[in-house]
């Protein structure tokens, strides 16, 4: 390879038919053009000079680092993020991601589109503010929102929101928090004890404690804990009562800070009624974060799948581009199906979230929408980093080079995206628990079954054919009296989960394309998708694979295709 010309400076918007296609279904007509004028420019800018910043911002003598003291020796404890890092910041801010979007589905097509960077110090604390933004609308006294919401969303103080939960004692285990929180008699508590890992230590934090006397008594586990809303500056213009000890030396999100803090008596706000502290944290803060985490894994999966197909398209072996060979062309539509199943999931629920708000009254529907929050959560992040990986290996040794490509960063990144907001265990026995105790299963049979009914015998024959037989096992084997008995689903529930999930992506994708057959890419790339999915006695069978490989240059170059279901 003589010269080789990389994708920095393309519109991620630009050329991604398939997000364009699942915007189309989701957005108002009288909005998708606007929207996908903006989303236009905003691809341009993330392809462009945010994506050098995002680069040069990650390079070691640019990362962030503590600030005790200034230069007359007054105590300041802030993070200096880096000029690089702020200038991007503010960027993104002043684009107008949390003020001027016309819906969520807008702002987290942003968000995806801004993931292709990686995190970049970036995407983290706008999950985090957006979170906070959620819990004080909704929870917040007036005089809290009032002086803090302007804040959160201006460019001034571009994406300075947190959330601090984690401590040694207690990671995914809420209930085993120790850091503590007294009332002060003046509508105000005070917060003692040390948070161990806090990403985005910016401005504004959500710190979560343990109530001692006064509402809550002091109570054990999660009923004992209230979410607070705790300023690095307090309104007089002093220093809040906190110090940071050290930023944790990370594997990825390198220019983001995630540090360890002690509060010291910190002033703090209750966000809402305290002995309901754990509910606002999870239906608010925990559940945006986990969408905004699904957003960011399929921008991932975006990023990784383009560059892998960029340079395939360039890179000679034995006489011609390897992107002619078919298992190169293999690894691409395995990337390329994973992106679109999972964006499919991931863009439904905030299409739901749009609906129904992020925290819904109607019992049923927040059951639903928490048990799609989570599945998209864990669906995205458990395959991600292997995905990554399959892309690094079609760029052979040029993979590997840090300054030959972005997936070196994105590699590491993805390994973070994978351990926060709920480890895959946690998330999948949450999701057991929930369908021991609600109709969710039933729910989620009658969605799958509903696009099943809609599926014509003659349409991806195959594809349906092994669909409705692994649905019908799937009820044989999952039942409620199953369920019910704590030890079936505590041992079989990453299998429970990942057959759950495996079928609702598969009928989702088989669902749009029923519904655009004027292309037929979702069609091939649904029966792509269930031969990686569905169980097969034997792996040689054609199964229509050889037919679906006649179509593998046009599905990796995102054209539309001509084809005739049947034969898929």
């Amino acid at each position: 390879m003589k010269e080789f010309t990389g994708i920095e400076g393309t519109n991620f918007f630009g050329d991604d038919q398939g997000l364009k296609s699942l915007l189309a279904d989701l957005l108002p007509d009288n909005q998708r053009d606007d929207i996908f004028g903006s989303l236009s420019r905003f691809g341009e800018l993330a392809g462009g000079s945010w994506n050098d910043l995002a680069a040069q911002a990650s390079r070691p003598e640019n990362l962030p680092r503590i600030v005790k003291y200034d230069r007359a020796g007054n105590p300041v404890e802030r993070i200096e993020f880096g000029r690089l890092t702020a200038q991007l910041r503010r960027e993104v801010a002043e684009s107008g991601l949390l003020t001027r979007t016309h819906s969520e589905v807008q702002k987290f097509a942003m968000i995806y589109l801004l993931a292709h960077n990686g995190e970049a110090s970036l995407t983290c604390p706008i999950s985090c503010t957006d979170g906070l933004v959620y819990a004080l609308e909704a929870k917040g006294s007036e005089s809290l929102k009032d002086h803090y919401l302007p804040k959160l969303i201006s460019a001034e103080t571009p994406f300075a929101g947190a959330q601090f939960v984690t401590e040694r004692s207690g990671g995914s285990d809420v209930g085993a928090i120790e850091a503590s929180a007294s009332p002060n008699g003046d509508g105000t508590w005070s917060i003692t004890g040390e948070k161990w890992f806090c990403s985005n230590p910016d401005e504004f934090f959500a710190v979560a404690a343990r109530v001692n006397g006064g509402t809550g008594g002091g109570s054990s586990g999660t009923s004992g804990v209230a979410l607070f809303f705790v300023p690095r500056v307090l309104p007089d213009g002093g220093i809040n009562s906190l110090s940071y000890r050290r930023l944790k030396d990370k594997l990825g999100t390198q220019s983001l800070p995630t540090a360890e803090i002690d509060f010291n008596g910190s002033t703090a706000y209750p966000i809402g009624d305290p002995s309901e502290g754990f509910k606002t944290l999870m239906n608010y803060i925990i559940n945006a974060s986990r969408l905004h985490n699904a957003a960011n894994a399929c921008g991932f999966l975006r990023r990784a799948f383009i560059e892998a197909r960029n340079y395939a398209r360039q890179r000679e072996a034995f006489g011609q581009a390897i992107i002619r060979y078919p298992l190169i062309q293999e690894t691409l539509l395995s990337l390329l199906e994973r992106l679109w199943r999972h964006r499919v999931l991931s863009f439904k629920l905030v299409a739901m979230v749009e609906k129904n708000g992020i925290a819904p009254a109607e019992a049923n529907t927040a059951m639903w929408q928490r048990f799609l929050t989570n599945l998209a959560k864990y669906r995205t992040a458990s395959t991600l980093t292997a995905s990554i990986h399959d892309a690094i290996t079609v760029l052979g040794g040029n993979g590997i080079v840090e300054d030959f490509s972005v997936l070196p960063r994105l590699l590491r990144d993805a390994m973070i995206i994978e351990t926060w907001e709920g480890a895959h265990n946690t998330l999948c026995l949450q999701i057991t628990r929930d369908l021991g105790k609600s109709s969710l299963l039933e729910r989620w049979r009658a969605e799958v079954n509903g696009v099943l009914t809609r599926w014509p015998r003659d349409v991806m024959p195959r594809t349906r054919r092994r669909f409705d037989q692994t649905f019908r096992q799937t009820l044989e084997e999952v039942t409620t009296e199953r369920l019910a008995d704590s030890a079936w689903p505590a041992v079989n529930a990453r299998r429970l989960v990942d057959r759950l999930g495996d079928l609702l992506e598969l009928s989702w994708m088989a669902d749009f394309a029923l519904r655009h057959t004027d292309d037929a890419t979702s069609a091939v790339l649904t029966s792509i998708a269930g031969r990686s999915l569905l169980p097969i006695l034997n792996v040689f069978e054609d199964g229509g694979y050889e037919y679906i490989a006649r179509h593998g240059a046009e599905l990796i170059a995102e054209t539309p295709i001509e084809t005739d279901p049947a034969l898929l």
